[in-house]
């Protein structure tokens, strides 16, 4: 919660401005929330989640359910340490976007920091991939970003339940539902 305030600020000085926007903020804080006025149009709900021992453990907690069709579009999904230093518009929407991860962008697939163990519900071998993707900033329609936060909360039960860690966590789900769902758009390390 103490990233909040700045993160609401940013948003209001540079992401949709002239859109409507709705933040939902996922917590288990419920009472810790900044007050940061919005001009009409934009709102903040806050949306209680269980708490975890880890922050790890919390984010694919946050799953977006059907529900949300009645009140937005798209969902764009980031962590709120993240702080909006340029205009974001509508040019980012799609049925289903990722960012590259700005560590990845030149790197060999090989490389790349997937999940490569076998027992893993998110295996990717090193010879497979395509793009690594960030996820601290994706989204999409709000049919789609429910079926990716659906399919990775229950792969990482599966895998919680196998006694396996994936190697980055709700990232490691993201890549390789992106690998299977390819995104429409795939923005730059440079919109991250």
């Amino acid at each position: 919660m103490v990233f909040l305030e700045l993160f609401l600020q940013t948003v209001e000085k540079h992401f949709m401005v002239g859109h409507r926007v709705t933040c939902y903020v996922f917590t288990n804080q419920l009472a810790a929330g900044p007050r940061v006025p919005l001009p009409e149009g934009r709102r903040v709900v806050v949306l209680e989640v269980p708490g975890a021992p880890r922050w790890e453990d919390m984010s694919m907690q946050c799953i977006i359910t059907p529900h949300f069709l009645c009140e937005v579009d798209y969902l764009v999904c980031t962590e709120v340490d993240m702080k909006f230093r340029d205009h974001v518009s509508m040019e980012i929407l799609s049925p289903i976007f990722g960012t590259l991860h700005p560590s990845f962008y030149r790197a060999a697939l090989k490389d790349f920091s997937y999940e490569h163990r076998p027992q893993s519900q998110v295996h990717i071998p090193r010879d497979q991939g395509d793009f690594y993707y960030m996820g601290t900033f994706f989204g999409g329609s709000v049919v789609e970003v429910h079926r990716l936060t659906l399919a990775c909360h229950q792969e990482m039960g599966v895998d919680l339940a196998s006694g396996i860690e994936v190697v980055w966590h709700d990232e490691s789900h993201l890549n390789r539902h992106l690998l299977d769902h390819k995104p429409l758009k795939v923005l730059s390390p440079e919109d991250l």
